[in-house]
């Protein structure tokens, strides 16, 4: 069955003056069987009939079924960064790699959008219109919620940002679910399309999902140290990072909260693996 706004495996079925008209490879035509035929209007290399060829199948402006043997930076089902082309009043523009930018409407923005900045993009083919289209307005498509319980409480997960509000980012969770990371449980101010690893935090009642950057239990803890000894031995025994360094230097540093960075040395410190100074912490050398 052809999939649009996929890759699909096409088979030339007439070759055209400027083109080629195909199928998809399992079609099977017959008189009493429907065949939906595209278009490819251009190839790397010449074709002829009964070759296969990979091309990315859409509808058009002139909704006409397409394909392309330039494949796109999105592929239906996909939810990825792309830059803004273009606002108008019915929607959005945003490159993905074909000569038809991909539109947005209107009721799947989140906001208006600002040419030449990046924004997460899901795209989708929607039934109705027959078309491929993209939406900033992750919700429509992604859980706010979990009500099956298959994220718990500290559970590490991959997160990607895809929009900020005034008391944080609103993140795509392992590409399923959308939580939030509130200001004060991030470790830096992050951009739209920020991919980083955080812990959730919560569920709430209402079983939507905070999550934090900011784990700090025994074990968590534990881990720094271990990194913090082998920084020290791979750099002659001695750090410049002291609890009197700032938060976004620990952070680029061991991406932990100078919060935890503090009891981690600490630890160390009281159990006699290191010594401090205002400047310094150096490696103690047993023996």
């Amino acid at each position: 069955m052809l999939k649009i706004g996929q890759i699909n495996t096409l088979v030339i079925h007439e070759v055209l003056h400027e083109g080629y008209t195909c199928v998809a490879q399992e079609a099977s035509i017959s008189d009493d069987e429907f065949i939906t035929y595209v278009y490819l209007p251009t190839a790397d290399t010449a074709l002829t009939v009964g070759d296969s060829v990979d091309a990315f199948v859409y509808i058009d402006k002139q909704q006409q079924c397409v394909a392309t043997t330039t494949h796109p930076k999105a592929v239906s089902g996909s939810t990825v960064l792309l830059q803004a082309t273009g606002m108008t009043d019915f929607g959005a523009f945003f490159d993905w790699g074909l000569g038809q930018d991909l539109l947005v409407p209107t009721k799947y923005l989140q906001a208006p959008v600002v040419i030449g900045m990046s924004y997460i993009v899901h795209v989708f083919y929607e039934e109705d219109s027959q078309r491929v289209l993209g939406a900033t307005k992750l919700h429509r498509f992604f859980a706010e919620t979990d009500p099956y319980a298959s994220l718990s409480v500290g559970q590490a997960i991959e997160c990607v940002v895809w929009h900020e509000t005034d008391m944080g980012f609103k993140v795509l969770i392992n590409q399923e679910y959308l939580g939030v990371l509130f200001h004060d449980q991030a470790l830096a101010k992050h951009k739209i399309g920020t991919k980083f690893s955080a812990w959730v935090k919560r569920i709430r009642s209402d079983d939507k999902i905070d999550i934090t950057q900011l784990q700090d239990n025994p074990n968590s803890r534990l881990t720094l140290q271990q990194q913090i000894m082998a920084d020290l031995e791979a750099h002659g025994g001695i750090s410049t990072l002291t609890d009197k360094s700032s938060p976004e230097d620990i952070s680029h540093k061991f991406s932990v909260s100078k919060n935890a960075y503090k009891k981690a040395i600490g630890t160390l410190f009281k159990n006699k693996q290191i010594s401090l100074s205002k400047d310094a912490i150096k490696l103690i050398k047993k023996g």
